[in-house]
């Protein structure tokens, strides 16, 4: 007759269920990690092309800042002359925030950016949103607007893990800050 530890240790029942338990944990992982992180990426390709959207919103539809002389400074060149040759034509700037608009910013066609940026990531936010009117050199004295570049940023977006938060406590991830330039189109406000 066994002793009793050298019973219990001959003893092989169970190890299938421990056998499926390390399995199945493992596979549940893996599982969840393939799905959220599924969803992260389709987040970060939707925010990426929200930016690229709405970029091209702006461009085409702009203005998003009223008053800009010509050239984007002021100048005393007649008509006709290329702003290329407009000293300060290309180093002037203008940000607008969608969250907070200030000075010539128009805040309606920043809504109207933001609502449009959110059809294609609705987790947008307006404070998420800048626009950055920069010279471009282009354009000449006399023709009503200037031509400056246009790059929408997208920042502050985060990605909450849902599943894998609670089995390998992920939690909030930020996303990268999404940067999108165009040249202004004819900013008339008509679109294309």
């Amino acid at each position: 007759m066994k002793r009793p530890v050298k019973r219990f240790a001959d003893n092989e029942s169970g190890v299938v269920m421990i056998e499926y338990t390390l399995v199945f944990m493992l596979l549940m992982v893996l599982t969840f990690g393939l799905i959220e992180f599924g969803i992260a990426f389709h987040q970060y390709n939707a925010a990426e092309t929200a930016t690229s959207v709405g970029a091209r919103y702006i461009a085409t539809r702009g203005p998003v800042v009223t008053g800009i002389s010509d050239c984007g400074v002021a100048t005393s060149a007649t008509a006709g002359t290329n702003c290329a040759s407009v000293s300060g034509s290309s180093t002037w700037t203008i940000t607008c925030n969608a969250g907070s608009p200030s000075g010539a910013c128009q805040s309606a066609v920043l809504n109207a950016l933001v609502a449009r940026m959110q059809q294609f990531a609705p987790e947008i936010e307006a404070q998420n949103v800048q626009v950055v009117l920069r010279g471009s050199g282009l354009g000449y004295v006399g023709r009503g607007a200037p031509v400056p570049l246009i790059t929408v940023r997208l920042t502050g977006m985060t990605y909450d893990f849902i599943a894998i938060d609670d089995l390998l406590g992920f939690g909030v991830a930020p996303m990268p800050g999404f940067d999108a330039t165009l040249i202004g189109e004819d900013q008339n406000g008509a679109g294309v």
